[in-house]
């Protein structure tokens, strides 16, 4: 398998992604990652390559790339936001179709860059399949948690909380920024985000869409999620128990056997749906 790293041109930033090549053409779609926020882009990592590696061996070319300001790719990421990641969705896109020669391009996330997928896949229209792995929902309860872990690193550092989830608002109103394990989060990011409702609106993306929840006791879908997916044309609900392999777990994660298993089961029923011809 060919893997070749790359910079390529973002709105504002040179963008740093692998592109994963198919041993041949295959005729089936290209895909894009899109990487969830701070701490969880590193834990998940190796899953990621894992499940890229396993897609282009099955025919999918895949481009795992870095948004600005994250990773290795050019930029602040004080001054990323979700309208600049939407953006380096865009440019990845593009730069897959044109690096893979595949037209069809699809959209996978994880966490944030599943609501990230998410909103691409509106804005962009043309994305040929769009699988969501445990999508951020209620944007303002994401960013309250990453606050949260703002107040517990000021009491392993200061044995005191010194700025409440208040007083970490307000400076970042005032311009400041705040700290979320080692990532320095803008007010844009935080406002973008908490703003986002993702079970709330009808989609205008209208093809194929899995929604995964991964659990360690799974059982029925949360609400949520099958809100959302009532909010999608055509969309799919899967429960994968899998660990939470964005977060440090004690358990080594370099697959998520569950999760590829289900998305590949879906991806193959996808792919038939979409080469049975019409009838008369």
């Amino acid at each position: 398998m060919i893997e070749t790293p790359f910079y390529f041109s973002g709105d504002d930033s040179a963008l740093f992604g692998v592109l994963h090549e198919a041993p041949a053409r295959s005729g089936r779609s290209a895909f894009v990652f899109c990487h969830p926020f701070g701490e969880e882009k590193l834990w998940s990592h190796r899953v990621y390559v894992a499940f890229a590696r396993a897609l282009a061996a099955a025919g999918h070319p895949v481009l795992r790339f870095d948004y600005a300001g994250n990773g290795d790719s050019d930029g602040s990421f004080s001054r990323s936001s979700l309208a600049t990641a939407i953006a380096d969705v865009r440019a990845a896109v593009g730069e897959a179709r044109r690096r893979s020669g595949v037209h069809a391009v699809s959209l996978l996330g994880l966490r944030l860059g599943a609501t990230i997928a998410s909103l691409a896949a509106d804005e962009l229209g043309d994305i040929d399949r769009l699988v969501l792995w445990s999508p951020i929902v209620d944007g303002s309860r994401y960013m309250q948690e990453l606050l949260r872990i703002n107040l517990t690193t000021q009491m392993a550092v200061y044995k005191e909380i010194r700025r409440d989830r208040e007083a970490l608002v307000a400076a970042l109103r005032a311009g400041e920024t705040v700290n979320v394990d080692g990532y320095e989060m803008s007010l844009n990011m935080f406002e973008q985000v908490s703003a986002v409702k993702l079970a709330d609106t009808p989609k205008r993306y209208a093809a194929p869409c899995l929604i995964a929840q991964i659990d360690r006791q799974p059982g029925r879908p949360m609400p949520e999620l099958t809100r959302l997916a009532e909010r999608y044309a055509n969309a799919s609900i899967i429960v994968a128990q899998e660990e939470p392999f964005w977060k440090e777990i004690a358990r080594f994660y370099d697959r998520a056997p569950s999760l590829f298993d289900e998305t590949n089961k879906w991806l193959g029923a996808a792919n038939a749906a979409a080469t049975i011809a019409p009838t008369a």
